[in-house]
């Protein structure tokens, strides 16, 4: 009785094999052209950020060694106010540094998530289309057959509904405040 129950199983599992779909998200995350735009404009917004910082760096290096020379010409009390004057400078130049950091972090995570929204309506689409009732991400499983692996044509699908994104450079304060 178990022999024939098992023998009428088997091709119905066979049949439901190709309801399960996987993909490589990360994969396609990475090698997708809207993602590479977004490296792209992020690399040089952080280009452009690094070169203003390191010559308020530079201006407070010089800065600094003007202070030490001047110490011992000045008063004490002159040579404070100009000592707290500078420490307050540099202080602002790392809030800045920390600001510019948090915005391209910030723009980087918005950018991923809108990537994100449309591979998801992909894979759903694909699904709807090849009658798969799951897609799982390959870095949930320890192993699926190839055959089961839309991973390609996600991408496809992704780089000619989304061929580039424009990064949104918003202050992290205002992306906040737009949720």
């Amino acid at each position: 009785l178990t022999t024939a129950a098992l023998a009428f199983a088997q091709p119905v599992f066979a049949q439901d094999k190709q309801t399960i779909a996987v993909v490589n998200i990360q994969q396609v995350m990475k090698d997708s052209t809207a993602a590479k735009t977004v490296r792209e404009q992020l690399e040089s917004k952080q280009k452009t950020f690094q070169s203003a910082i390191t010559k308020k760096e530079e201006e407070l290096q010089k800065e600094d060694q003007e202070l030490g020379k001047q110490k011992s010409v000045l008063k004490k009390e002159e040579f404070e106010q100009k000592a707290v004057a500078f420490r307050k400078k540099a202080t602002d130049v790392q809030k800045d540094v920390q600001s510019k950091k948090a915005l391209l972090d910030s723009a980087f995570e918005h950018s991923l998530n809108d990537i994100q929204k449309v591979v998801t309506e992909i894979i759903s689409d694909i699904s709807k289309e090849k009658g798969f009732v799951m897609a799982v991400p390959t870095s949930q499983i320890l192993y699926a057959d190839k055959s089961l692996d839309i991973s390609a044509e996600v991408l496809d699908r992704l780089n000619k509904k989304l061929p580039k994104l424009d990064v949104k450079f918003d202050a992290p304060e205002k992306a906040a405040d737009k949720k």
